[in-house]
């Protein structure tokens, strides 16, 4: 398996043209050229229709983008994991959703890492649609996130109760008019739409995480926020809850994949429910 002809691939359908991708990955053109026309004859199908604006996937090249993806990421663990020096005896991949990790999965990796000295983390953030497919596709152990799906192969066990709340930082009046659609998972977007009637009029969408706040702020506009990303926020007056208008349940949840190791499953676990106690009890006290 010729990894790079793998990650030219990715870089081609990426950037639209083989010499956006030879500056992706640091090869001559012809390089690019030659790896994308050997991959195809491997393959036994073209990948790329290309003219004098660039190439573009053709519908098997469509087809081979998530499994290119795939042997990527599964060649970079495997690559990550031999080079573990021998003190660490075991390793785990994990993952949290972007609005999770200042407040709360920094804290909890400096716990975790501490209790199993013996473990070798890898750590990322991301979307709730990536950590579920990354791990649904075992490239993830286990994930913290807002947006789980659930399936037989996953367990989960839900770590805190949140809310999304409108919150808004422009002038009061007609709030509709200075809406922004923030992305918290598919369901919830529907949901929201459904029963508010909502279009956002600025034609906007985004998918920040706890960085649309800061979006809110400086553009004086209003969206739905988990409340606990935006407490200070609402204590500082930078942002203002929008009265009359209803919140949703946003629980978070911890899951893990069920053929990992059970002991070391319930260790991160229990790591993670202790410093989701002490983060609640800390703002307990602040209050």
């Amino acid at each position: 398996m010729d990894i790079s002809a793998f990650r030219t691939f990715l870089a081609a359908a990426a950037t639209g043209s083989f010499a956006g991708a030879a500056q992706r990955v640091h090869a001559s053109p012809s390089s690019v050229t030659e790896r994308i026309k050997q991959l195809e004859h491997r393959l036994g199908a073209r990948l790329f229709d290309r003219d004098k604006r660039g190439c573009r996937l053709t519908a098997a090249g469509r087809r081979f983008l998530e499994p290119a993806r795939q042997a990527v990421r599964a060649w970079d663990i495997a690559r990550h994991d031999i080079s573990l020096p021998d003190e660490f005896t075991r390793s785990v991949s994990v993952g949290g959703q972007y609005a999770l990790w200042r407040d709360l999965l920094i804290e909890w990796l400096e716990e975790a890492r501490a209790l199993l000295p013996d473990v070798a983390f890898r750590a990322t953030a991301g979307a709730a649609a990536r950590l579920n497919r990354d791990l649904a596709e075992g490239f993830l152990d286990m994930a913290i996130l807002y947006d789980p799906v659930f399936r037989k192969d996953i367990a989960s066990e839900k770590l805190f109760d949140d809310r999304l709340i409108l919150v808004s930082a422009a002038e009061q009046g007609d709030w509709h008019n200075s809406y922004v659609e923030i992305v918290w998972g598919q369901g919830l977007s529907v949901e929201i739409a459904s029963q508010l009637d909502l279009a956002p009029e600025a034609g906007l969408v985004l998918d920040l995480g706890n960085q649309s706040a800061r979006f809110l702020i400086d553009q004086k506009m209003c969206g739905f926020m988990p409340e606990r990303l935006v407490a200070h926020h609402l204590e500082s007056g930078e942002l203002h809850l929008v009265e009359d208008v209803p919140s949703f349940d946003y629980p978070a949840y911890v899951c893990w994949r069920r053929d990992m190791d059970a002991q070391l499953a319930a260790q991160l676990v229990g790591t993670v429910t202790s410093t989701v106690a002490l983060v609640a009890s800390r703002a307990t006290a602040g209050d």
